[in-house]
């Protein structure tokens, strides 16, 4: 296997800790342990770890250690801010080309009121659908701006934990709303319903802090 592999796995599977709140916000990264539990040198680990701070899911304090970036109330603000201003044009922007074969399962997922979820299910559901919407929306840039907050509101939900679950029904149902406005390639039913969305979502973010 290449360094640049070893690299990206190492990546992967310390981005996916963190984002699962395996590794939690503010505990320590100590680098033999992660070359010993990725099976890897300390190269590959640095690189990952270097990358993982430019997106802001690690800081790396001279002198003092490597630590999973925390989540401050300040954080969870300004990613709703730029939730609330892009996401609804991300919706506006999707809804003539998103692929609606990609939304059949999401349609069946939330078409019904009495399905169960638990927190891990709904929390990667809600990041997929998400993810296909900005995928969608033609503008690389916008894309790749929402799919790394995205990264961050994770970690905010699975923190939020009892109070996320209490909004699940909503959620199901603001999604299924939204697919449908896809389904109609009605743009401004989608936009208003995405605003409504983030809105409510961002209310129950700010239960956690």
């Amino acid at each position: 296997m290449s360094k640049k592999s070893l690299r990206d796995q190492a990546y992967e599977i310390i981005k996916n800790k963190i984002i699962n709140c395996e590794l939690v916000p503010g505990s320590p990264l100590i680098e033999k342990e992660l070359m010993e539990e990725i099976r890897s040198s300390r190269t590959p680990i640095r690189e990952a770890l270097s990358k993982l701070e430019h997106e802001n899911l690690v800081t790396i304090y001279p002198k003092r250690g490597i630590f999973v970036t925390n989540i401050t109330i300040k954080d969870i603000v300004d990613i709703y801010t730029v939730r609330e201003a892009v996401e609804p044009l991300a919706a506006r922007l999707a809804t003539p080309h998103i692929d609606l074969s990609q939304l059949d399962p999401y349609l069946q997922i939330y078409a019904d009121p009495n399905r169960k979820f638990d927190l891990e299910e709904h929390i990667r559901t809600d990041r997929e659908f998400h993810s296909i919407i900005a995928n969608s929306t033609g503008n690389l840039y916008l894309a790749q701006t929402l799919l790394k907050i995205y990264d961050q509101n994770s970690r905010i939900r699975i923190m939020s934990k009892l109070k996320v679950k209490a909004r699940h029904n909503e959620a199901r149902q603001e999604h299924y709303e939204l697919i449908k406005a896809f389904m109609d390639r009605d743009v401004e039913k989608a936009e208003m319903i995405m605003k409504e969305h983030i809105a409510n979502g961002k209310k129950t973010a700010m239960k956690i802090v």
